[in-house]
């Protein structure tokens, strides 16, 4: 089994092009392939599920620990694994160098050559040369320079490139490039690169060196994990407004409980013991989310009954009392947790996030410590009476705390990575068989 990094001097070079570029030419190919993706993002893994239709898991030291990295990349059992880094190749609390270094896997540089030629050798060189100042172990084995214009301008960029040892693995065309990226201003969160695009995209680049570059990782086999599921069910919102799960989270609830998928854009309450509410796109479809108030409603009812719900990011804003917009309209939702919010055109909060637990809930006890992400458009306003189980240790959270309890609900802006709590879910699917038993 095969592995290589996609890496980049900066984010928005076009790690993710390539990324979905290779998976697609890889995949028409013949070739069984599976994605990761380094952070703890959720967008650029969703995209890379839509092509290759297998789970895409977050490869993430600061959320997972190394052994967690591991045990995740041990589930691919493919002929060839690529991985999307995340921003520049050095950047973060969980870098794509440290995770090339966790797993031994070379680089594919990506690098903007829109305002240079010769220029490009120089940068690469100045990040393999860097990596030696780090703890990191990082071998970049070839190039892919996005934005190129004429011939002339590749065959430059080769040569510069010969001259210390690095080849150039393929390119990205302006225009090609251009007409994606003015896609991505006016479809919104639509995917911005179309499959024509990717074929495209993919001729120009030098597949079987990339293959052949690739490092042969010796990983054990996945043990098959026993069951033991209990005789509950837990909700699971997924939809277009609800959409962001690790996928290792999921997994961990399908070990201990049944998951029934739903849409709160039109479906009413599904018989289940407990809820999991992720994070998504829930102001993107506030209309419809507020109409479906018969939905609303139950929840409100369930929530006041004891059952457990634990919700993150999107699902914080769902259980809200209301949602503001941008064009000041004012739209009612599920009342379950004491807290008003309002989207605002600034990005509010983005990064990795630890917490420590100072009150108990259905998801994890007092003392605790959980680490998690939170990147957010929204502010929440919670009563002053409003009662929080988190206190941030690093991040941004609701005025420095975090994980609104009301009833046997936890909410929070934190998307949380089970590899991070002390028991996993287990918390959480015990308090549902309770509830199941009420």
């Amino acid at each position: 089994m095969k592995c290589i990094i996609i890496g980049g001097t900066r984010t928005g070079v076009g790690k993710t092009t390539i990324t979905l570029a290779l998976l697609k030419g890889l995949s028409s190919a013949g070739y069984d392939v599976q994605s990761f993706k380094v952070g703890p993002g959720f967008v650029d893994a969703k995209l890379h599920e839509r092509l290759t239709g297998r789970p895409c898991y977050n490869l993430d030291v600061f959320l997972m620990g190394e052994a967690g990295v591991k045990r995740d990349l041990e589930k691919a059992n493919v002929d060839f694994i690529i991985i999307e880094g995340a921003s520049g190749v050095f950047t973060g609390a969980s870098s794509t160098a440290s995770i090339a270094d966790i797993i031994g896997a070379p680089i594919i540089l990506t690098v903007d050559a829109s305002a240079s030629s010769e220029s490009v050798a120089a940068t690469v060189l100045g990040f393999m040369q860097y990596a030696s100042y780090t703890p990191y172990d990082v071998h970049v084995v070839g190039v892919v320079a996005t934005r190129v214009g004429s011939d002339t301008h590749v065959d430059d960029i080769r040569e510069a490139l010969e001259r210390i040892g690095v080849p150039l693995a393929g390119v990205v065309r302006r225009d090609v490039w251009e007409r994606s990226r003015h896609r991505s201003q006016t479809r919104g969160r639509e995917p911005a690169v179309t499959d024509a695009d990717l074929v495209a995209i993919c001729e120009d680049l030098d597949v079987a060196s990339i293959i052949g570059a690739g490092t042969e990782l010796i990983v054990p086999a996945s043990m098959s994990s026993s069951f033991n599921r209990a005789h509950i069910t837990i909700g699971v919102p997924l939809d277009g407004a609800f959409c962001f799960y690790y996928r290792s989270n999921i997994e961990a609830l399908e070990h201990s409980a049944k998951l029934e998928y739903f849409s709160p854009l039109n479906d009413r309450f599904p018989p289940v013991d407990g809820l999991y509410l992720g994070g998504g796109f829930p102001e993107a479809h506030i209309e419809q989310l507020s109409a479906n108030a018969g939905l609303l409603n139950d929840i409100y009812v369930k929530a006041a009954e004891g059952m457990p719900i634990y919700a993150e990011g999107g699902g914080l804003v769902y259980l809200a009392r209301s949602l503001a917009v941008n064009d000041g309209a004012l739209h009612k939702l599920a009342g379950v947790i004491p807290v008003e919010v309002r989207m605002t055109d600034n990005l509010q909060a983005i990064g990795h996030s630890e917490v420590e637990i100072v009150r108990d809930s259905a998801v994890a006890g007092r003392g605790e410590r959980l680490r998690g992400h939170e990147y957010h458009y929204s502010v929440a306003e919670p009563d002053r009476d409003a009662r929080f189980a988190y206190k941030m240790v690093r991040g941004t959270g609701i005025h420095g705390c975090d994980g609104i309890v009301e009833y046997n609900v936890l909410a929070s802006y934190q998307h949380v990575h089970v590899y991070s709590m002390r028991h996993g879910l287990d918390r959480f699917v015990g308090a549902a068989q309770r509830y199941s038993r009420s």
